[in-house]
């Protein structure tokens, strides 16, 4: 929640924004959430994962696109929403689908892709904001810097200071102003930690949060 949180309230969405957001994952799902409390009109939600997609539209009423249906996907949600979005925040960083370029890249030290940032930059509008908050932790090739220059672009990055949103966040949980747990799918006793992290990292049987009980 508080990555969420704090990366909606970072990248400065504001009451009638566009906001597109790559990964529909337990982090994206929130930040869906949390651009709607902050006035967005409307919430595009983006991933690779079919079922992922179904979880955040049936959930967090989001427009859904699965970027494996579209050649050139960034282009197309530029073109719907007349000209791109105020805000894209990227929820996936390098852990996304690695692609044979990627694994060229690898030879100069990159880890991981970088298309997300890429499709995130042919999303944006023009003195848009791209927010990073899926972890890029090594350098990165091929960076489109050229675009975000041109385009009066503002990039925003880092990692979300947790502890200090908490207690807003306990409140609002408290207060029933959200409701984190429609993300959790599965809820099983902590002998099952090992089944459960392999089954969170292939995608497998609908699986998004896991709660684990001693």
């Amino acid at each position: 929640m508080p990555t969420a949180y704090w990366s909606v309230e970072n990248s400065g969405v504001k009451n009638g924004d566009t906001v597109i957001i790559l990964g529909s994952g337990p982090i994206g799902l929130m930040t869906q959430k949390f651009a709607w409390m902050k006035g967005a009109n409307r919430v595009i939600a983006v991933d690779n994962n079919q079922m992922r997609l179904d979880h955040a539209k049936r959930t967090n009423n989001v427009e859904t696109f699965n970027y494996k249906q579209h050649d050139n996907l960034g282009k197309h949600l530029h073109e719907i929403t007349k000209g791109g979005a105020e805000v894209v925040i990227d929820c996936v960083g390098m852990d996304g689908e690695i692609t044979g370029k990627d694994r060229i890249k690898t030879l100069g030290g990159q880890i991981g892709t970088i298309d997300p940032i890429i499709m995130a930059t042919d999303m944006v509008k023009k003195f848009g904001t791209i927010q990073l908050t899926g972890i890029y932790g090594t350098p990165a090739t091929g960076y489109p810097i050229h675009k975000i220059f041109t385009r009066n672009v503002t990039v925003k990055a880092g990692q979300a200071p947790v502890i200090h949103y908490m207690p807003e966040l306990y409140n609002m949980v408290e207060q029933g102003k959200i409701d984190p747990t429609d993300l959790i799918t599965h809820q099983v006793p902590l002998k099952q930690a090992e089944k459960m992290y392999k089954m969170f990292n292939d995608r497998a049987d609908g699986c998004i949060k896991v709660v684990m009980k001693p």
